[in-house]
Protein backbone atom coordinates (compact mmCIF):
# COMPACT_ATOMS: atom_id res chain seq x y z
CA UNK A 1 0.00 0.00 0.00
CA UNK A 2 1.66 3.30 -1.08
CA UNK A 3 1.04 6.44 1.36
CA UNK A 4 1.57 9.89 0.58
CA UNK A 5 2.24 12.86 2.53
CA UNK A 6 -0.55 15.34 3.15
CA UNK A 7 -0.34 17.37 0.32
CA UNK A 8 0.10 21.36 -0.45
CA UNK A 9 -1.83 22.35 -3.56
CA UNK A 10 -0.23 25.90 -4.52
CA UNK A 11 -3.35 26.18 -6.91
CA UNK A 12 -6.94 27.61 -5.11
CA UNK A 13 -9.17 25.84 -7.99
CA UNK A 14 -10.67 23.04 -6.07
CA UNK A 15 -12.57 25.77 -3.62
CA UNK A 16 -14.58 24.53 -0.90
CA UNK A 17 -18.07 23.80 -1.89
CA UNK A 18 -20.94 25.05 0.75
CA UNK A 19 -22.05 21.04 1.22
CA UNK A 20 -18.46 20.55 2.00
CA UNK A 21 -18.30 23.23 4.58
CA UNK A 22 -21.38 22.14 6.11
CA UNK A 23 -19.79 18.60 6.40
CA UNK A 24 -16.59 20.14 8.22
CA UNK A 25 -18.77 22.07 10.40
CA UNK A 26 -20.98 19.04 10.89
CA UNK A 27 -17.86 16.97 12.13
CA UNK A 28 -16.77 19.79 13.76
CA UNK A 29 -19.88 20.12 15.71
CA UNK A 30 -18.85 16.38 17.12
CA UNK A 31 -15.56 17.38 17.94
CA UNK A 32 -15.96 19.96 20.06
CA UNK A 33 -18.73 18.58 22.00
CA UNK A 34 -16.63 15.74 22.69
CA UNK A 35 -13.69 18.46 23.96
CA UNK A 36 -10.78 15.61 23.21
CA UNK A 37 -7.88 18.16 23.74
CA UNK A 38 -8.41 18.11 27.63
CA UNK A 39 -7.86 14.04 27.57
CA UNK A 40 -4.99 14.14 24.90
CA UNK A 41 -3.73 17.33 26.31
CA UNK A 42 -0.74 17.80 23.54
CA UNK A 43 0.00 14.62 22.77
CA UNK A 44 0.69 13.76 19.29
CA UNK A 45 -1.65 11.40 17.15
CA UNK A 46 -0.05 9.95 13.70
CA UNK A 47 -2.88 10.21 11.28
CA UNK A 48 -3.22 7.39 7.68
CA UNK A 49 -6.33 9.41 6.38
CA UNK A 50 -7.89 8.39 3.08
CA UNK A 51 -9.71 10.71 0.88
CA UNK A 52 -8.43 8.71 -3.10
CA UNK A 53 -5.22 8.14 -1.93
CA UNK A 54 -4.19 7.47 1.98
CA UNK A 55 -2.17 10.57 2.92
CA UNK A 56 -0.19 10.43 6.21
CA UNK A 57 -0.36 13.14 8.74
CA UNK A 58 -0.05 14.49 12.55
CA UNK A 59 -2.65 15.85 14.93
CA UNK A 60 -1.85 17.93 17.94
CA UNK A 61 -3.42 20.33 20.45
CA UNK A 62 -1.75 23.00 22.01
CA UNK A 63 -3.87 24.09 25.33
CA UNK A 64 -3.34 27.69 26.56
CA UNK A 65 -5.69 30.83 27.10
CA UNK A 66 -6.79 29.36 23.82
CA UNK A 67 -6.56 25.73 22.26
CA UNK A 68 -5.31 25.05 19.00
CA UNK A 69 -5.22 22.27 16.74
CA UNK A 70 -2.66 21.60 13.94
CA UNK A 71 -3.05 19.13 11.19
CA UNK A 72 0.78 18.73 10.01
CA UNK A 73 1.70 17.36 6.21
CA UNK A 74 3.69 13.79 7.24
CA UNK A 75 4.17 12.11 10.55
CA UNK A 76 6.32 14.50 11.96
CA UNK A 77 5.08 16.28 15.84
CA UNK A 78 5.83 20.10 16.68
CA UNK A 79 8.95 18.76 18.46
CA UNK A 80 9.96 17.10 15.38
CA UNK A 81 9.64 20.65 13.07
CA UNK A 82 11.30 22.45 15.66
CA UNK A 83 13.94 19.83 16.24
CA UNK A 84 14.10 20.12 12.10
CA UNK A 85 15.12 23.93 12.86
CA UNK A 86 11.69 25.56 11.59
CA UNK A 87 10.22 28.65 13.24
CA UNK A 88 6.86 28.17 10.92
CA UNK A 89 4.90 25.27 10.33
CA UNK A 90 5.17 23.45 6.84
CA UNK A 91 3.21 24.74 3.94
CA UNK A 92 0.30 22.52 3.82
CA UNK A 93 -0.05 23.03 7.47
CA UNK A 94 -4.04 23.27 8.61
CA UNK A 95 -4.52 25.51 11.50
CA UNK A 96 -7.77 24.78 13.87
CA UNK A 97 -8.39 27.89 16.30
CA UNK A 98 -11.31 26.99 19.07
CA UNK A 99 -12.25 30.72 20.28
CA UNK A 100 -14.64 31.10 23.30
CA UNK A 101 -16.46 34.11 21.91
CA UNK A 102 -15.73 35.48 18.33
CA UNK A 103 -14.92 39.12 17.82
CA UNK A 104 -17.25 39.94 15.21
CA UNK A 105 -21.44 39.03 14.76
CA UNK A 106 -19.92 37.99 11.00
CA UNK A 107 -18.41 34.77 11.82
CA UNK A 108 -21.83 34.19 14.37
CA UNK A 109 -24.06 34.70 10.82
CA UNK A 110 -21.80 32.44 9.39
CA UNK A 111 -21.32 29.49 11.50
CA UNK A 112 -25.06 30.00 11.93
CA UNK A 113 -25.70 29.00 8.13
CA UNK A 114 -23.92 25.93 8.83
CA UNK A 115 -26.61 25.07 11.41
CA UNK A 116 -23.80 25.27 14.74
CA UNK A 117 -25.69 25.56 17.95
CA UNK A 118 -26.37 29.46 19.42
CA UNK A 119 -24.69 27.98 22.65
CA UNK A 120 -22.05 25.41 21.68
CA UNK A 121 -18.56 26.65 22.53
CA UNK A 122 -15.81 26.85 21.65
CA UNK A 123 -16.45 28.07 17.88
CA UNK A 124 -14.18 26.53 15.51
CA UNK A 125 -11.81 28.68 12.90
CA UNK A 126 -9.84 26.79 9.82
CA UNK A 127 -7.00 28.34 8.01
CA UNK A 128 -4.15 26.53 5.86
CA UNK A 129 -0.57 28.03 6.11
CA UNK A 130 1.08 28.70 2.21
CA UNK A 131 3.52 30.59 1.25
CA UNK A 132 1.10 33.26 0.54
CA UNK A 133 -0.51 33.67 4.08
CA UNK A 134 -3.06 31.84 5.92
CA UNK A 135 -6.05 31.44 3.29
CA UNK A 136 -8.81 29.33 3.56
CA UNK A 137 -9.47 25.44 3.35
CA UNK A 138 -9.97 24.44 0.06
CA UNK A 139 -11.98 21.19 -0.78
CA UNK A 140 -9.68 18.07 -0.05
CA UNK A 141 -8.59 19.96 2.83
CA UNK A 142 -11.74 20.27 4.49
CA UNK A 143 -12.33 16.38 3.91
CA UNK A 144 -8.87 15.63 5.46
CA UNK A 145 -9.61 18.06 8.28
CA UNK A 146 -13.41 16.21 8.96
CA UNK A 147 -11.64 12.73 8.87
CA UNK A 148 -9.12 14.12 11.14
CA UNK A 149 -11.31 15.35 13.82
CA UNK A 150 -13.02 11.86 13.90
CA UNK A 151 -9.99 10.19 14.64
CA UNK A 152 -8.90 12.72 17.46
CA UNK A 153 -12.51 11.65 18.52
CA UNK A 154 -11.71 7.89 18.59
CA UNK A 155 -8.51 8.21 19.69
CA UNK A 156 -9.34 10.31 22.70
CA UNK A 157 -12.71 7.60 23.36
CA UNK A 158 -10.12 4.80 23.49
CA UNK A 159 -7.70 6.25 25.80
CA UNK A 160 -9.12 5.14 28.97
CA UNK A 161 -8.26 1.81 28.08
CA UNK A 162 -5.24 1.72 26.26
CA UNK A 163 -2.26 3.56 26.83
CA UNK A 164 -1.74 3.75 22.94
CA UNK A 165 -4.44 3.03 21.38
CA UNK A 166 -5.07 2.27 17.47
CA UNK A 167 -8.16 3.47 15.61
CA UNK A 168 -9.64 3.16 12.45
CA UNK A 169 -13.14 3.86 11.20
CA UNK A 170 -14.78 5.69 8.20
CA UNK A 171 -17.03 8.53 7.13
CA UNK A 172 -19.09 8.80 3.88
CA UNK A 173 -17.96 12.32 2.57
CA UNK A 174 -19.67 14.75 0.50
CA UNK A 175 -20.57 12.90 -3.13
CA UNK A 176 -21.17 10.09 -1.13
CA UNK A 177 -17.43 8.63 -1.80
CA UNK A 178 -15.99 7.01 1.66
CA UNK A 179 -13.16 8.71 3.57
CA UNK A 180 -11.11 6.23 5.88
CA UNK A 181 -8.76 7.04 8.41
CA UNK A 182 -6.24 5.35 11.14
CA UNK A 183 -4.77 6.74 14.00
CA UNK A 184 -2.12 6.10 16.70
CA UNK A 185 -0.34 8.37 19.23
CA UNK A 186 3.27 9.58 17.94
CA UNK A 187 6.20 8.39 19.91
CA UNK A 188 6.45 11.01 23.00
CA UNK A 189 9.59 13.55 22.89
CA UNK A 190 11.68 15.22 24.82
CA UNK A 191 10.11 16.36 27.89
CA UNK A 192 12.52 19.13 28.18
CA UNK A 193 11.34 20.73 24.79
CA UNK A 194 8.02 22.71 24.09
CA UNK A 195 6.27 22.50 20.92
CA UNK A 196 6.85 24.32 17.90
CA UNK A 197 3.62 26.89 18.30
CA UNK A 198 3.28 26.83 22.11
CA UNK A 199 1.73 30.05 23.44
CA UNK A 200 4.47 32.65 23.42
CA UNK A 201 5.37 34.99 26.61
CA UNK A 202 5.21 38.52 25.66
CA UNK A 203 8.06 39.29 28.14
CA UNK A 204 10.57 39.64 26.27
CA UNK A 205 11.59 43.11 26.90
CA UNK A 206 10.01 42.85 30.42
CA UNK A 207 8.99 46.71 31.56
CA UNK A 208 12.51 47.28 29.67
CA UNK A 209 11.49 50.49 26.48
CA UNK A 210 12.67 48.39 24.03
CA UNK A 211 13.39 49.52 20.34
CA UNK A 212 12.72 46.93 17.56
CA UNK A 213 13.60 46.77 13.92
CA UNK A 214 12.94 44.49 10.88
CA UNK A 215 15.81 45.37 8.50
CA UNK A 216 18.36 44.54 6.32
CA UNK A 217 22.02 45.38 5.88
CA UNK A 218 24.89 44.31 2.74
CA UNK A 219 26.36 41.67 3.68
CA UNK A 220 29.85 43.54 4.34
CA UNK A 221 27.69 45.53 7.24
CA UNK A 222 26.42 42.04 8.82
CA UNK A 223 30.35 41.26 8.71
CA UNK A 224 31.20 44.01 10.86
CA UNK A 225 28.38 43.59 13.35
CA UNK A 226 29.49 39.81 13.10
CA UNK A 227 33.16 41.03 14.34
CA UNK A 228 31.91 43.60 17.25
CA UNK A 229 29.78 40.50 18.81
CA UNK A 230 30.93 38.64 21.79
CA UNK A 231 28.20 36.14 21.41
CA UNK A 232 27.20 34.45 17.88
CA UNK A 233 25.04 31.67 17.56
CA UNK A 234 25.17 30.07 13.64
CA UNK A 235 22.55 28.66 12.32
CA UNK A 236 22.53 25.03 12.19
CA UNK A 237 23.01 25.60 7.92
CA UNK A 238 25.64 28.15 8.23
CA UNK A 239 25.37 31.59 5.86
CA UNK A 240 26.95 31.93 2.16
CA UNK A 241 27.49 35.51 1.41
CA UNK A 242 24.03 36.91 -0.01
CA UNK A 243 23.72 40.70 -1.19
CA UNK A 244 21.57 41.33 1.85
CA UNK A 245 20.59 40.17 5.22
CA UNK A 246 17.37 40.46 6.84
CA UNK A 247 17.88 41.81 10.98
CA UNK A 248 15.70 41.85 13.51
CA UNK A 249 16.86 44.34 16.14
CA UNK A 250 16.73 45.18 19.70
CA UNK A 251 17.75 47.82 20.82
CA UNK A 252 17.88 48.26 24.89
CA UNK A 253 19.49 50.26 27.60
CA UNK A 254 22.93 48.52 28.38
CA UNK A 255 21.85 46.22 31.43
CA UNK A 256 18.79 45.69 29.88
CA UNK A 257 20.51 44.62 26.32
CA UNK A 258 22.40 42.58 28.17
CA UNK A 259 19.68 40.45 29.96
CA UNK A 260 17.56 40.29 27.06
CA UNK A 261 20.58 38.68 25.10
CA UNK A 262 20.88 36.49 27.83
CA UNK A 263 16.83 35.61 27.61
CA UNK A 264 17.58 34.81 24.07
CA UNK A 265 20.42 32.58 24.23
CA UNK A 266 18.57 29.95 26.95
CA UNK A 267 15.65 30.25 24.45
CA UNK A 268 17.72 28.80 21.72
CA UNK A 269 15.85 31.00 18.95
CA UNK A 270 15.24 29.19 15.73
CA UNK A 271 13.75 32.18 13.62
CA UNK A 272 10.90 34.37 13.20
CA UNK A 273 7.64 33.11 12.58
CA UNK A 274 4.55 34.44 11.37
CA UNK A 275 0.62 34.21 12.36
CA UNK A 276 -2.47 36.17 11.21
CA UNK A 277 -5.60 36.50 13.17
CA UNK A 278 -8.02 38.55 11.02
CA UNK A 279 -6.22 41.54 9.72
CA UNK A 280 -3.55 41.58 12.51
CA UNK A 281 -0.18 39.84 11.91
CA UNK A 282 1.99 38.80 14.79
CA UNK A 283 5.78 38.34 14.49
CA UNK A 284 6.53 35.51 16.79
CA UNK A 285 10.36 34.71 17.71
CA UNK A 286 10.13 31.28 18.06
CA UNK A 287 12.67 29.38 20.39
CA UNK A 288 14.02 25.66 21.04
CA UNK A 289 13.10 26.69 24.70
CA UNK A 290 10.75 29.69 24.74
CA UNK A 291 8.97 31.46 22.31
CA UNK A 292 8.34 35.17 22.19
CA UNK A 293 6.18 37.59 21.10
CA UNK A 294 7.76 40.81 19.06
CA UNK A 295 5.09 42.47 17.65
CA UNK A 296 1.02 42.15 17.01
CA UNK A 297 0.17 44.46 14.40
CA UNK A 298 -2.79 45.63 11.60
CA UNK A 299 -0.65 48.70 10.52
CA UNK A 300 2.63 47.38 9.75
CA UNK A 301 1.52 43.86 8.32
CA UNK A 302 2.37 45.01 5.00
CA UNK A 303 6.02 46.15 5.86
CA UNK A 304 6.70 42.70 8.19
CA UNK A 305 5.35 40.73 4.95
CA UNK A 306 7.94 42.63 2.99
CA UNK A 307 10.92 41.54 5.54
CA UNK A 308 9.35 38.37 5.15
CA UNK A 309 10.14 38.25 1.48
CA UNK A 310 13.52 38.89 1.76
CA UNK A 311 13.87 36.08 3.84
CA UNK A 312 13.02 33.89 1.54
CA UNK A 313 14.66 35.33 -0.92
CA UNK A 314 17.41 34.73 1.38
CA UNK A 315 17.01 31.05 1.54
CA UNK A 316 15.99 31.99 4.94
CA UNK A 317 18.64 33.54 6.36
CA UNK A 318 18.24 35.82 8.89
CA UNK A 319 19.86 37.06 12.10
CA UNK A 320 18.31 38.28 15.64
CA UNK A 321 20.75 41.17 16.91
CA UNK A 322 20.85 42.63 20.36
CA UNK A 323 22.24 45.93 20.64
CA UNK A 324 22.64 49.14 23.35
CA UNK A 325 20.35 51.77 22.47
CA UNK A 326 22.36 54.57 20.10
CA UNK A 327 21.86 57.40 18.05
CA UNK A 328 25.49 56.48 16.47
CA UNK A 329 24.86 52.45 14.73
CA UNK A 330 28.86 52.69 14.90
CA UNK A 331 29.24 53.06 18.56
CA UNK A 332 26.52 50.80 19.54
CA UNK A 333 27.50 48.08 21.33
CA UNK A 334 26.15 44.51 19.89
CA UNK A 335 25.67 41.54 22.63
CA UNK A 336 24.69 39.12 20.78
CA UNK A 337 23.80 37.45 17.28
CA UNK A 338 21.44 34.80 16.44
CA UNK A 339 21.71 33.19 12.96
CA UNK A 340 18.50 31.28 12.18
CA UNK A 341 17.03 29.62 9.05
CA UNK A 342 13.46 29.11 8.03
CA UNK A 343 11.85 27.12 5.26
CA UNK A 344 9.14 25.22 4.73
CA UNK A 345 10.48 22.09 5.85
Amino acid sequence: MSIDLLPYRDSRTMTASPADLHFLYQQARRYVSARPWERLASSALYLDLKVGSWLEACFQHINGPRTVGFLFPGHRTMLDLRGAGLSEPPAGTIFVELIDEPSSSHVLSQIASYDWPADLRPIPAFQTITPSGWLPLERTQTRLLALAFAAVMDCAAATDGSANPHVAGELTLPGATRGRYRARRAPAGDGDLVPLMSMPRDDLFADADGGLTFTSVPWSEYCRLRERSPLIRPAKLAFEELDQIPLVELSLDAGQAAATAAKLQAANPLGVGFGERGSSLAAILMGLKESYFLIDTAEDREALLLWRHLVSSSGGAHAIVVTDRADDLEAQTVHAIFECRSGAG
